[in-house]
């Protein structure tokens, strides 16, 4: 098998992309198309704004912290800007990319649920649910398949014969 550690930061970059790696082209599409596609359909039921990260501490501002974050993150490349913008807002810099994915005002995260209702909540949970299953997508890509198909070959050669049912009347 390829680099199991190559293989699982492929698959935290994108979802699909360790398994691609690895020969399982299968697994690959299963994990790219389930993944991202219900990452983006969250993201857009949350009007594109619901990911974002802030640099704060979670103990002295909790109703600030950007709790679905750390689980969104790890779908990867598609949540990174999240942490790019966050980084360079609480560095004293301008967003990047147009704006993808940085925080938006307050005044626009208060106006989403008002206009958007229970989407903006579903929104999150999906975003964050594609990154948490992402985390197996990884580990799966990381521990390789359960057996391979020389594994496979030799169980099949080594099985016994099928007892007759004069055999099992003797017992």
């Amino acid at each position: 098998m390829r680099s199991p550690y190559l293989a699982a930061f492929l698959a935290w970059l994108v979802p699909g992309l360790g398994h691609y790696y690895q020969g399982r082209r299968g697994k690959a599409i299963l994990y790219a198309v389930c993944i991202l596609g219900l990452y983006f359909v969250g993201l857009a039921m949350g009007d594109w704004k619901i990911v974002y990260w802030r640099w704060i501490n979670p103990f002295k501002y909790s109703d600030k912290f950007c709790l679905y974050y750390p689980g969104q993150f790890w779908v990867g490349l598609a949540a990174l800007p999240a942490l790019i913008q966050g980084t360079l807002s609480y560095l004293g810099h301008e967003p990047i990319l147009w704006g993808y994915l940085a925080e938006p005002p307050q005044i626009v995260i208060n106006g989403l649920h008002p206009r958007l209702s229970k989407l903006v909540e579903i929104g999150t949970i999906y975003t964050t649910i594609a990154g948490l299953l992402n985390v197996l997508a990884i580990y799966d890509a990381f521990d390789g398949p359960a057996y391979s198909d020389d594994e496979d070959e030799a169980q099949s050669d080594t099985q016994p014969a099928a007892i007759g049912p004069t055999a099992g009347a003797r017992a």
